[in-house]
């Protein structure tokens, strides 16, 4: 049997879709912003953009995802301005 080398870049948009839908929309937006056209086209969906959420329940405690100022300008200036217009809940 001979071995493939398959990269993320071959994989069809169902199954990209797919394995996003597992991820938080916060990472799925930060880690995928202006990584290339196709990503960017995929994460912009509705999916992801409609319903943003920054902090998480745990334990009777919020935990803040947005950890540095880094990642706060980068979504103010980047990406928030990009998908403003699909944000349904935040």
């Amino acid at each position: 049997m001979e071995y493939s080398c398959i990269g993320l870049h071959d994989l069809p948009d169902e199954i990209l879709m797919i394995i996003f839908k597992k991820l938080d929309n916060f990472d799925v937006l930060f880690t995928l912003h202006g990584v290339n056209e196709r990503l960017n086209r995929l994460i912009k969906d509705s999916i992801f953009t409609s319903r943003l959420t920054f902090v998480e329940w745990m334990s009777n405690n919020f935990i803040d995802l947005i950890s540095s100022d880094m990642i706060v300008n980068r979504f103010r200036l980047q990406i928030l301005p990009e998908i403003r217009h699909k944000i349904e809940w935040l």
